[in-house]
């Protein structure tokens, strides 16, 4: 039976879950798998140990717009950290890094996925939200010495798990390594209530997009709506509560992905956003190989920033709101992010088991 190391972290945020979920995923196939909460951590040795003592020199350098915000919560890992799960690699045969964009690919983070490579042969796959292959200049920035001081490309890892492909700029034509397998998020926490008022949440307010929330709020007010703006931390149990205990969440701001625009679906909720082009990770009725926008689902209501329109879908919202018939919607849209793709990822472990994914490819 194949063996699976899924390297996370146990922070709050959008990694733990999207591991919980390939390990329910894998365990649907008959697939063992075993999750390193301080996995990130692991790999970030050294690195993370060569940010904090020359932090000057990199502010100098250009790191300025990266490193205070991916590192000023990390987690830590010890020299016996990294030798115990070394000593535990013969157990697996494949190793899954559950990690996003920029720090999947940038040469001061995970720097011991290099190393892993001298004392293994076991492919290293990255799961992700969404695939290089579709996101435009960040192909480019993180290759750029000046931005984030060089980086990979799709070289770094033999093969890559995505829960989305899609999104304005188009995919080339060639074969990819790429497996889209979506989300299975749903662990029980998250649940469409019937019978809950019609309440709004206001996603984290975002620097830059005041003028969106002022909007979003003023409409809310003149109808008399309820709402929440979220703020400050939360557990990962707390805001699945407050989810399902609301009916609708507007977008702060343009989202890579999303997690919460899954979870709320899987609520039965509505994503309130004023352009299609905040979620493009969720077009839907486009192929991938073609630039530009794409639809949505049904439970995406776009407003184009224009308060009278915005007051009118909320009041059609409000008055014909069924978690339920939401909650159908959302399967119906996107399958693969209601409960993952098993068929694409017995494939892809079929690929593994087979050869043809190896640790050279």
């Amino acid at each position: 039976t194949m063996n699976v190391a899924i390297l996370a972290d146990d922070l709050p945020g959008f990694i733990r879950p999207m591991a919980d979920g390939l390990k329910r995923m894998l365990g649907h196939l008959g697939v063992s798998s075993e999750i390193f909460p301080n996995g990130l951590a692991i790999l970030d040795y050294g690195a993370v140990r060569t940010v904090q003592t020359g932090f000057r020199n990199l502010l100098i350098s250009g790191f300025n717009s990266f490193v205070p915000q991916h590192y000023r919560y990390r987690q830590l890992a010890s020299w016996q950290d990294v030798q115990e799960f070394e000593v535990q690699l013969g157990r697996f045969d494949l190793i899954v890094v559950v990690c996003n964009i920029p720090d999947a690919f940038v040469a001061t983070r995970l720097n011991r996925i290099e190393k892993l490579r001298l004392k293994t042969n076991k492919p290293i796959v990255l799961y992700q939200n969404y695939y290089l292959g579709t996101r435009g200049q960040w192909s480019h920035q993180i290759k750029d010495p000046e931005i984030y001081g060089g980086g990979f490309g799709l070289e770094r890892y033999d093969w890559y798990l995505s829960a989305s492909v899609v999104s304005e700029f188009p995919l080339s034509n060639e074969p990819h390594p790429c497996s889209l397998i979506g989300h299975d998020l749903n662990d029980g926490s998250l649940a469409a209530e019937s019978d809950k008022p019609f309440k709004v949440l206001l996603d984290f307010e975002r620097k830059g997009f005041e003028d969106f929330r002022e909007l979003q709020i003023q409409a809310l007010q003149e109808m008399n709506i309820e709402y929440k703006q979220l703020s400050g931390r939360y557990s990962q149990q707390r805001i699945r509560w407050l989810y399902r205990h609301h009916s609708a969440i507007f977008l702060s701001f343009r989202e890579s992905f999303g997690l919460p625009v899954v979870e709320n679906q899987l609520c039965g909720n509505f994503i309130f956003t004023p352009y299609k082009k905040w979620v493009p990770s969720h077009y839907i009725n486009k192929s991938v190989h073609e630039s530009g926008e794409g639809d949505l689902g049904g439970n995406f209501i776009i407003y184009n920033n224009e308060l009278t329109r915005l007051k009118t879908l909320l009041r059609d919202c409000r008055d014909s709101y069924c978690a339920e018939k939401n909650l159908a919607e959302f399967q119906s849209a996107y399958p693969a992010l209601y409960q993952g793709d098993l068929s694409e990822l017995k494939l892809f472990i079929d690929k593994v088991s087979g050869g043809e994914i190896t640790g050279l490819s």
